[in-house]
């Protein structure tokens, strides 16, 4: 579990956990309740995990200077397959979708997926 999830974690209030059934409640009503919990934790999880790979894009851009030595090319490289990746991810591994989401032709999508090696989700 990585720490964003476990600080997730920690900051949930005792009302929303209390709102889970008590054991008196049948079986499969808590284990709904329980299942969309995790899911509505996972989803945040993947949402900051997002955030955070954006903001440590953004906090290199801020830190150049002219002793710093960048390969933008690299860079690019590596926020193009995140952004593929997590448009992939959303759309369950459509490939079409992902392109319109990502304002590209299925063409380019694929190329860029092939050329940058990117396994399927």
């Amino acid at each position: 579990m990585s720490s964003n999830q476990i600080a997730l974690l920690d900051s949930m209030s005792k009302p929303q956990l209390r709102a889970l059934p008590t054991r008196k409640a049948a079986a499969a009503e808590r284990l709904n309740k329980i299942r969309a919990m995790a899911s509505a934790l996972i989803e945040e999880a993947e949402l900051l995990e997002h955030e955070n790979g954006l903001a440590e894009a953004s906090a290199m851009a801020e830190n150049l200077n002219l002793k710093s030595r960048v390969d933008f090319f690299e860079e690019v490289r590596r926020f193009e397959v995140r952004l593929i990746v997590r448009a992939l991810e959303v759309t369950g591994g459509n490939q079409a979708r992902a392109a319109k989401l990502l304002g590209l032709g299925t063409t380019t999508l694929n190329y860029k997926i092939k050329a940058y090696e990117i396994k399927a989700a």
